[in-house]
């Protein structure tokens, strides 16, 4: 026999009955009565430590018992079994082998399924966004961070249009313009603003003499802007952001990211391989060779300022640059193969 209180479904008033099992037959014995159910008409609710465990009864009757050990040991006399599902959810194994699975799940979805849907949403993205976007970027890094530029006007007109005569590899959705600027902080460097627009630094003209170079480097980041990368970056890294743009347009999220995604230029291997085809592809198609980009990438590895207090060490300098742009050297491999 099993003390448990019940509720008749009638009234709010417990009664102390005992409860016992006969054969398939659950009976429950009160002071003046005695009723009688299947067993297999009987609803137990889940265990779940040591609370109380409910048996929903036929009729709309329930009991209540607060012994789940004792509850567990009289349904086993009537050959009652706990599901699969009851039991996996009460098995140390299942629960490691859950866990697991939900990280790996996680895992998963964050190497693939974000960037997939970073790429998606950035590729839906109107122009008009994008503008307001690449503006604002450039506002805030002429804020923070960039100066003027001090090429001689001369100068930056003959860049301009040596740029646009070259020819995107593919269709462009987007135009694509010079910005000319200068960072002594940053170093030689080029980067890609969401709307199309490219920032040249100065630094970066001064170290080379050949323009072709320049191109190089300028097709480089158009590839950036082709394949939307920054926006894409902007959107990895902010889930909510992402949430945002896909289902309402909002990207008021983004924009306080941007600025820092374009600066921080940290691109995947992929993205950086996605531009330097494009780079390749571009000067292919005006009759250069991709070889200008592998060299434009050596002098800019080794322009690439240490981290100040390093001591200029063998390997520094490349690690450095490898910070933010991965595998030079496989880079330069596939677009000038030896």
């Amino acid at each position: 026999m099993l003390k448990a209180q019940y509720f008749d479904g009638k009234t709010a008033a417990a009664q102390q009955v005992e409860l016992a099992l006969v054969g398939e037959e659950l009976r429950l014995r009160g002071t003046n009565f005695e009723l009688r159910w299947p067993l297999r008409e009987v609803r137990l609710s889940e265990r779940l430590g040591n609370t109380p465990r409910r048996l929903e009864l036929p009729g709309g009757g329930h009991c209540e018992v607060t012994d789940p050990a004792a509850l567990d040991a009289l349904l086993a006399q009537g050959g009652y079994r706990r599901s699969w599902l009851e039991r996996m959810q009460h098995s140390l194994g299942w629960a490691l082998f859950s866990a697991l699975l939900v990280a790996a799940v996680f895992a998963v979805a964050y190497r693939y399924l974000l960037p997939w849907g970073a790429e998606v949403v950035a590729m839906r993205v109107p122009p008009a966004l994008l503008q307001q976007m690449g503006t604002s970027s450039l506002e805030t890094l002429d804020r923070v961070l960039l100066h003027p530029s001090t090429l001689a006007p001369e100068r930056r007109q003959a860049l301009r249009a040596a740029y646009a005569r070259i020819a995107p590899a593919s269709g462009a959705a987007l135009e694509s313009r010079i910005e000319f600027r200068s960072a002594p902080g940053i170093g030689a460097n080029a980067f890609a603003l969401p709307d199309g627009s490219i920032v040249l630094l100065d630094e970066l003209v001064a170290l080379t003499q050949d323009d072709d170079e320049i191109l190089a480097v300028l097709a480089h980041e158009r590839g950036h802007v082709d394949r939307r990368h920054a926006l894409r970056r902007a959107l990895q890294s902010s889930v909510v952001g992402l949430v945002l743009t896909w289902t309402m347009g909002d990207v008021s999220t983004l924009l306080a990211t941007v600025p820092a995604m374009v600066l921080e230029a940290g691109y995947s291997r992929e993205m950086e391989r996605e531009a330097d085809d494009y780079a390749a592809r571009t000067l292919v198609k005006n009759g250069m060779s991709p070889c200008l980009l592998s060299t434009m990438l050596h002098k800019l590895e080794a322009a690439r300022p240490l981290p100040q207090g390093k001591k200029e060490e063998k390997g520094n300098r490349v690690m450095t640059y490898l910070a933010s742009h991965p595998a030079t050297a496989e880079r330069s491999v596939a677009l000038c193969p030896q």
